[in-house]
């Protein structure tokens, strides 16, 4: 005999105690003309229920919920608490059958039903909490691993983090940093005493050998016209050591292998002392859409937090309706 779910056709045999009772309970509720269904379920869970308990009183493990009543209104029986990943599975995957038998868009006829409905409901929110709590209890030794390898890691390599102050590789790194900075500085500072020594030496070679071509195109004396060559040739070479003077980087070895040391700019926005500072940033930014989202969801985090508190609810909220849901 197959019974016709709604997720297609299952053999009754072969359907296990606490789907079989679900099943028989729904076409009772919902379907009574099914009756050849009803009796075969019937004749299915009174087999496998006798089972159940012949196994119970042999000192076997029997299923708890075979002898929980089911989709009738429940016994005061204590939840089960299974322990480690296999039991909360089988655990849930009872409660998943059964819910499957419940929510097929009948509704609760009767204040058994509610009764079976709510505690179901309850059932699976402990399920949730016992998923929730092995979950935590198996992360437990991993997280405590990743808190003592991210500390040890802190202790040297943490910077600008709120409530953890610089590690000591991180302050050695800056201290060298500050004093090659230093170093480079001063460097970079001669480089240009000497590029700009270099460019005026330049410029007046070259306002000489202006002055000497000047005179030579009006001369007929042979050596004023090769001073003026001079001259010029002698400019030339002094302009191209300020060009080289000028491209030259200074730099500090930093050891076979390694990347020398130079002066590189990193650049910092910092908010301008003034009354419209803000407004003006945001007028610079709203036209960004991955800004605008950011900023929208900033605001909802904030609406959405609010609503939650009574004396917020009351004033309401600008730009927000604060809509009342009921839940169980």
């Amino acid at each position: 005999m197959m019974y016709k779910s709604s997720k297609g056709d299952k053999e009754i045999a072969s359907m296990p105690l606490s789907y079989a009772k679900n099943a028989l309970n729904k076409l009772i509720r919902s379907e009574p003309e099914r009756k050849a269904e009803i009796d075969a379920l019937q004749e299915h869970v009174d087999r496998l229920t006798a089972e159940s308990e012949e196994k119970a009183l042999a000192g076997g493990d029997a299923n708890p919920r075979a002898v929980i009543g089911g989709n009738n209104p429940p016994e005061e029986t204590p939840a089960p608490n299974p322990d480690g990943r296999a039991a909360i599975d089988t655990h849930v995957a009872d409660l998943l059958t059964e819910v499957a038998n419940w929510a097929d868009g009948v509704a609760i006829e009767t204040d058994g039903q509610a009764a079976a409905v709510g505690k179901l409901h309850r059932d699976l929110q402990a399920a949730a909490s016992l998923v929730d709590d092995n979950a935590a209890k198996e992360k437990k030794p991993h997280n405590d691993a990743v808190t003592e390898i991210g500390a040890w890691q802190n202790g040297y390599t943490a910077k600008d983090l709120k409530k953890t102050p610089d590690g000591k590789l991180t302050n050695a790194i800056a201290a060298t940093g500050r004093l090659s900075a230093a170093w480079l500085q001063k460097a970079e500072d001669e480089r240009k005493a000497r590029e700009q020594e270099a460019a005026d030496a330049a410029f007046a070679a070259a306002q000489k050998a202006i002055a000497l071509r000047t005179e030579a195109k009006e001369t007929t004396d042979l050596a004023v016209m090769d001073r003026a060559e001079d001259a010029l040739a002698g400019a030339k070479a002094l302009l191209r050591e300020a060009e080289t003077v000028a491209k030259t980087k200074v730099r500090v070895d930093a050891g076979e292998g390694q990347r020398a040391m130079t002066l590189r700019s990193i650049y910092h926005a910092e908010l301008i002392d003034a009354p419209n500072s803000w407004a003006l940033a945001y007028g610079h930014y709203k036209q960004n859409p991955e800004f605008m989202a950011e900023f929208h969801g900033l605001i909802q985090r904030w609406a959405t937090r609010d609503a939650r508190i009574e004396a917020t609810r009351v004033r309401g909220i600008p730009g927000f309706n604060i809509r009342e849901e009921k839940v169980v």
